[in-house]
């Protein structure tokens, strides 16, 4: 019997977007999709007096953990959280080209020291039993250089990981935003197709440029999984269509009532432990392209400020009525 791609459609980690509320509302919206957290640095992630509130895993998996960091004895650590709060895996942050990264020395810079890199994955491979991965980018700066990017998988390769996620661009350490750096060095996917043939026993997740549903189920008939981000940021309904598309089953929620009343059920809970704000933030994308949607999303943000949460459910009804919203599965 065949095994299971449970990678084969991904939700990137997206810092300050894929938070607990976020990943609870995705998986409301689809059971099969890989979920990610956002990225938490290993020091954060061990010595944090809200750390529970951050790496909390509510029955969401399939899932990984995301760390950053390059200290062996912190990231070890990690790995053991991870596994202690039932994560699938724990993935290894070498993609992130923003300036704090740089100056803690993590994130895409550490793609120089490929060494380095291979003795953090080793640390952790043997620090707990749970998958252990990468995502990284395909260089540094703004030239492109296969050979760079080959020597790179193959360094990390003999410390034994067998799960690489490729945000197929370079990333350009200065005169561009981290912002800029997700769209102005070039595609190219065929970097991935390539390093695919020359090390086929990993499993290499494509990332970048992917803004359709239609495009990612293109891309995942040619590589062994996708990867999307700021698609599923912007329009978290379009994870509804992924159960059906990807992994040929249906999500049994696919009126727009009953998962809000199931993502309220959610939000009643956890009213004693964060703010309304940041609970219902995830769900104020969810009429994304409607008409309406822009003045319904400005008074909900008014109301927010009398933390009448029954009131809130309510208006999301309303405006559910009013639409006559049910869901299509059109892959768009």
């Amino acid at each position: 019997m065949s095994r299971v791609n449970i990678r084969k459609f991904c939700v990137a980690p997206m810092m300050g977007y894929t938070t607990p509320h976020a990943r609870k509302l995705y998986r409301i919206l689809s059971k099969k999709a890989f979920l990610f957290t956002e990225m938490i640095h290993s020091k954060t992630m061990i010595h944090s007096k809200t750390k529970d509130l951050i790496i909390e895993n509510d029955k969401e998996n399939p899932i990984a953990l995301q760390v950053g960091g390059s200290e062996f004895q912190d990231l070890a650590e990690c790995t053991k959280i991870a596994k202690t709060y039932n994560y699938d895996e724990i993935n290894l942050n070498i993609g992130c080209p923003s300036k704090a990264v740089q100056k803690g020395n993590f994130g895409v810079c550490l793609m120089k020291d490929h060494k380095l890199v291979k003795h953090c994955l080793e640390t952790m491979l043997e620090s707990a039993d749970i998958e252990v991965s990468v995502k990284c980018r395909i260089g540094i700066g703004k030239e492109l250089n296969y050979d760079f990017f080959y020597n790179f998988v193959n360094e990390i390769n003999n410390s034994g990981i067998r799960i690489i996620y490729v945000h197929a661009r370079n990333a350009i350490l200065s005169g561009i935003s981290p912002k800029n750096n997700r769209t102005i060095p070039l595609l190219n996917y065929d970097f991935v197709t390539r390093i695919k043939k020359e090390f086929p026993h990993i499993q290499f997740i494509l990332n970048g440029g992917i803004d359709s549903i239609d495009k990612a189920l293109s891309l995942s008939k040619i590589h062994d999984g996708v990867m999307i981000g700021r698609l599923i940021q912007d329009n978290p309904f379009s994870l509804l269509n992924i159960d059906k598309l990807f992994f040929n089953t249906t999500t049994e929620n696919n009126i727009c009532e009953k998962i809000i009343l199931e993502y309220f059920q959610y939000v009643k809970k956890r009213l004693h432990k964060d703010t309304i704000f940041r609970l219902l933030s995830p769900l104020l994308n969810i009429f994304f392209g409607f008409p309406n949607s822009k003045k319904f999303k400005t008074e909900i943000q008014s109301i927010m400020k009398n933390k009448k949460i029954d009131v809130l459910e309510s208006l999301f009804l309303q405006f559910i009525d009013r639409q006559q919203i049910t869901m299509n599965f059109s892959t768009n």
